[in-house]
């Protein structure tokens, strides 16, 4: 396992639960879609923020996931989003399982990767 896999897998499973945050809305669901960052998890080191950010679909997928958490870490000067792992949830609440992250990839130009890209990048951290 390399050592980028094993500290995202470390930040994952260190994260609170879904419902123990204080999420703060990125706008209207999309798609049935509803996401969120958590204003407490935001960090800034120089040009690089880090985040949380929760989505939860209106209706379970085929494996009966509605909430996925994320974490993030953009680089505001590139600008590029990481992204470090997620952690999947159930309808019930239950924890089902964590996705590695992967590559870092160009932010694009959609709602709520703008709404995203601001909130972290432009504005004070919440503290």
């Amino acid at each position: 396992m390399s050592m980028n896999v094993l500290a995202a897998a470390l930040l994952i499973q260190s994260l609170p639960a879904p419902g123990a945050a204080n999420w703060e809305p990125l706008g209207p669901p999309q798609d049935g879609t509803s996401d969120a960052i958590d204003p407490a998890s935001i960090g800034r080191a120089g040009d690089r923020a880090t985040f949380r950010m929760r989505s939860v679909r209106a209706a379970p997928d085929r494996d009966g996931i509605t909430t996925a958490v994320s974490a993030f870490t953009i680089d505001c000067r590139a600008p590029t989003a990481t992204l470090e792992g997620v952690d999947l949830y159930r309808a019930d609440g239950s924890f089902d399982r964590s996705v590695e992250g992967d590559d870092p990839r160009p932010v694009g130009s959609d709602t709520m990767q703008r709404a995203l890209f601001e909130r972290v990048c432009r504005a004070a951290p919440a503290g």
